[in-house]
Parts: structure tokens; sequence; C-alpha cells
């Protein structure tokens, strides 16, 4: 193993949001890099990434936005306004709320108040095969299909100098299954959606935070 990324609500939070500062503080005893991963904006990242103390390479927006430094380049994937096409489609059949709009520049996410699955629909009926709608548990992600956290994965290797094998990755989202398929070793908390666990390498007993600390000391 020589680095790690973890995916933040639902892994290292619980589903209030709140820090498991047993998983933070085991976190800051490693050392190898620690990247975080997300499907929320950058900027929210960013601050996890301080207060936490992890590295200052960061995933965000579901594998959208790469960040090579709290002031270096930032890479955006993805096609946002293939997304808010698809928004504006969506809208003639759900009465639609968009999240952090003017901060996202790769995708388009709305809050979980709507069917989910007679959107999903609305796409297949409609032959949009280009963009997915993602559902993390707390939010809905309108985004390109060829965008996720595993490509975000592989070029952070790249930048990294190492492979995607050299990774240990850890979450508990549907939207980090090619995250942890990618990595050399994938690991679902104990609290992780069934799909995540079919995918998954290991899945510990513990949930949430607990969970994190379960595989560092695994890993």
């Amino acid at each position: 193993m020589k680095a790690i990324v973890i995916d933040i609500d639902g892994t290292l939070t619980d589903m209030q949001r709140r820090l498991d500062l047993r998983a933070a503080a085991a976190i800051r005893e490693l050392t190898v890099p620690v990247i975080l991963a997300s499907g929320n904006v950058l900027g929210f990242v960013k601050c996890a990434a301080k207060l936490i103390g992890t590295s200052d390479i960061m995933i965000a927006e579901n594998g959208g936005v790469v960040s090579m430094g709290f002031d270096g380049p930032v890479h955006v994937s993805g096609d946002k306004a293939r997304c808010q096409e698809v928004l504006e489609i969506l809208k003639k059949h759900f009465d639609l709320e968009e999240l952090d709009s003017a901060e996202r520049r790769s995708e388009v996410a709305l809050r979980r108040n709507f069917d989910i699955d007679a959107a999903r629909q609305v796409l297949v009926d409609g032959n949009i095969r280009d963009i997915e709608l993602v559902d993390t548990g707390f939010a809905v992600h309108i985004k390109t299909v060829d965008v996720n956290k595993g490509t975000a994965l592989v070029m952070i290797a790249e930048m990294m100098g190492l492979n995607t094998g050299d990774f240990v990755a850890i979450g508990d989202s549907a939207n980090d299954i090619e995250m942890i398929r990618t990595a050399g070793l994938g690991v679902a908390v104990g609290n992780a959606h069934p799909a995540l666990k079919d995918a998954a390498d290991l899945v510990t007993t513990g949930q949430y935070g607990a969970g994190v600390v379960e595989a560092l000391k695994s890993a």
C-alpha cells in the first residue's frame, strides 16, 4: 500500500455528516498519502481535507473534479452543459431542486425529494445513454457515464507516479464502486450499499468511521 483514497459522507461520517474523530486520528497516524473522494463540491472536500489532515490531492463531484493541491491545478472532466440539458428534460416530469449550482463544474446535483427510479426511466425512454443518475444517499447527481471516482483515481495515480494497484480504496455508496474496483484493495464499510459490498475485496464489520479504522488496521 502506497496511498489510500477514502470517501467522506457515509464513510468518514455518519448519515448526519458527523465526522468520526477516531477515524480522523487513525488517518493522521499514517505515513502514506490519504486522498479524499466525494460527490460533493471541491470547496467542501478542501475544507474536510484540511480539518482531517489528509493529502492536498482531492477528488470531488464523483470524479468530475480532481485537484492536485490546495492551490494547485484543478482538472475538470464530464460535461456540465450536457447534464443541464438533461436536467431541463427531467424538469418536465418532476419538481426538482438543484444543489450547489454555482460551485459545481462537471455535473448537476439534486435534492432527493423525487422518484429517482421514475426519473431513470425517463432517460431510458428518451434513449439518453450518455447520462446517468447516481443516488449517494445525500443527493442525486446527474453526471456523464464516462466519469466516476475510478477514472479520477486513474488520473491521480498517473500524476503521482503510482499504479492504481498501489491504492487502498474505502467507501460506502454505489458511486464508490468504480473506485474500489480500480484500487488494489477495495474496502466497503459495514453500512455500505449491497452493490458496493459485492464489489469489495473486504467488508468491515464496523460501520461508518469505525469501519474505516478497522480497514486501516487491516490494510
